[in-house]
């Protein structure tokens, strides 16, 4: 099972998009280089007869601008799986992501029972500036009733979102208060961290989490660094999973923290950029021999996350641990056009440090990841697909491979077990945490008796009858409990507690229980325990 948990809706980042693979060059606005000029004049009278006969004959009136969006993102995909088009709608929130800077009101909210409730607030940001709290129900956003109402998350995001320095009103219901309260919010720039959950796993032994690659990442994992190095770390589990990629300049700032001097990061090679080469400096927190690194990889890290893995395992810098990479090794590079809609094209591959392109083939594309469980890859590790042809060697003698993705050094299989087919089934439906939230909110007062995520740990237990009403929730939904067991029962209170626990101590709480029992995770403390890394 993935260490990742059900994601919230989340006002900093307003529904950001999905990065499986994108990798980035540093941004450059400009417009779009010439196409093939023999050919240029001829595909645009084609085009423009084709849009012509479309208004003079169709059946039925056409949006132009839709269907020319429709268009180029076609003629893009057809290049390859990464080569995009986004409309000048979308640029502006896809771009947010990247940039690692948004501007909202700074909260994070899930809708419960038709109510939107306030699971988090951004220190410092505006919300907490005004007073609003974890716990707290919106009621209504400036003269609108949003509760009650049937309000869809766009809808939402798009009344809480605006410039900075504009205002809401926003009214709330609060547990314990007897009268609505309003506040007035002064919408600001707020952060999209994406290095949120960093702690000491073990004494000596750190924990860095992160999420994908934005502009600012490699500063979040520098402060990271520092603040567990004042703990005492002396190792470090970096971890990967689920890491869809991002930018290319901050995945080589990570690496530069980890590896010496002069090492070898990664190159890029394409038909019109050349070769360009990226080589750590002699700047770095964490460089030394004797600070080990284990990485953990599952089979959604992808591009930025693949080319810190593959700088590291190349370089003989650290082990990784986990299953095979998704596969991504094709860099793309952002042309902004005139009405500011974005192509995204791929421009070069990348290669790590060895000579190794990990990019898989674009045949059934898709439906790559689906086939390694098929075909019993996510189970065993002797189904991991290898050729001799894409052998390679690390300078300390490792054999490491190309082709499609990061083949980790020790293999972590999914967890198959009967105990996870229940488990799966209620949190898939949203019971577990809903439940879990809800339960939070009810009993906000009573749980901040709890001071650490270790006293919360040790004291604190799942009410038996939260996981009973959790099973009476699932078969009215169809779930049956012919699969539960005593196991999947374990596994529910574990991840209710946890939910709980991200609620009153942020996200390093939630990790703290999850990685807990987490094999992946466990793995590699017992790796770096024992001081096996050569």
């Amino acid at each position: 099972m993935s260490n990742k948990n059900t994601p919230l809706y989340i006002v900093t980042a307003m529904a950001i998009g999905v990065l499986i693979g994108s990798i980035f060059s540093p941004k450059k606005k400009e417009s779009s280089p010439a196409l093939f000029s023999s050919e240029r004049k001829a595909l645009s009278e084609k085009t423009a007869d084709v849009l012509s006969l479309i208004d003079s004959y169709y059946f039925d009136s056409v949006d132009g601008d839709s269907l020319l969006d429709i268009s180029l993102a076609a003629m893009l995909q057809g290049l390859d799986p990464h080569s995009s088009y986004i409309s000048a709608r979308d640029a502006q929130q896809y771009n947010s992501v990247l940039t690692g800077e948004f501007e909202g009101i700074g909260i994070s909210f899930n809708v419960l029972n038709d109510t939107i409730v306030v699971i988090s607030v951004n220190a410092g940001g505006p919300s907490q500036k005004a007073g609003l709290l974890p716990g707290d129900k919106i009621i209504r956003v400036d003269t609108g009733n949003v509760a009650g109402v049937n309000i869809q998350n766009t809808e939402i995001i798009s009344r809480l979102r605006g410039p900075k320095g504009t205002k809401v009103q926003v009214e709330i219901s609060r547990a314990g208060v007897s009268h609505p309260l309003s506040f007035e919010i002064i919408r600001d720039k707020i952060p999209i961290h994406s290095v949120e959950v960093a702690y000491m796993l073990r004494p000596k032994i750190g924990y860095i989490q992160i999420e994908n690659f934005s502009n600012n990442t490699g500063r979040e994992f520098d402060a990271a660094l520092q603040k567990l190095l004042s703990q005492g770390m002396e190792k470090l589990v970096l971890d990967l999973r689920g890491n869809s990629g991002g930018s290319l300049q901050t995945a080589v700032e990570v690496c530069d923290e980890l590896l010496q001097n002069r090492k070898m990061i990664v190159y890029t090679l394409g038909k019109s950029t050349g070769k360009q080469l990226f080589r750590a400096s002699s700047y770095g927190r964490f460089q030394d021999e004797g600070q080990e690194v284990v990485v953990l990889i599952d089979e959604w890290s992808a591009s930025a996350a693949e080319i810190v893995a593959g700088a590291v395992q190349d370089q003989d810098r650290g082990i990784i641990i986990g299953r095979r990479s998704f596969g991504k090794g094709l860099v793309q590079r952002s042309f902004t056009l005139k009405d500011s809609s974005e192509i995204l094209l791929t421009v070069a591959r990348y290669y790590t440090p060895t000579g190794r392109c990990i990019q898989k083939p674009f045949e059934d594309y898709d439906e790559e990841i689906v086939n390694r469980y098929l075909h019993g890859e996510m189970s065993h590790s002797d189904s991991i697909p290898i050729a001799d042809s894409l052998k390679f060697k690390t300078p300390k003698g490792k054999t490491v491979y190309g082709g499609g993705g990061i083949i980790p050094d020790l293999f972590v299989p999914v967890d198959t077990s009967s105990d996870y087919i229940y488990f799966n089934q209620i949190s898939r439906t949203g019971i577990l945490f809903k439940r879990a939230i809800s339960f939070t909110d009810k009993n906000r007062e009573s749980l901040t008796k709890y001071r650490s995520i270790e006293q919360f740990n040790s004291q604190f237990s799942v009410p038996d009858s939260e996981i009973e009403a959790m099973i009476g929730e699932g078969e009215e939904k169809g779930i049956g409990c012919q699969t539960l067991t005593s196991g999947a029962k374990i596994e529910m209170k574990k991840w209710f507690k946890a939910y709980v626990a991200r609620n009153l101590f942020g996200e390093n709480g939630f990790y703290y229980l999850i990685n807990r029992d987490d094999k992946v995770v466990q793995k590699a403390l017992e790796i770096l325990e024992k001081s096996s890394i050569k």
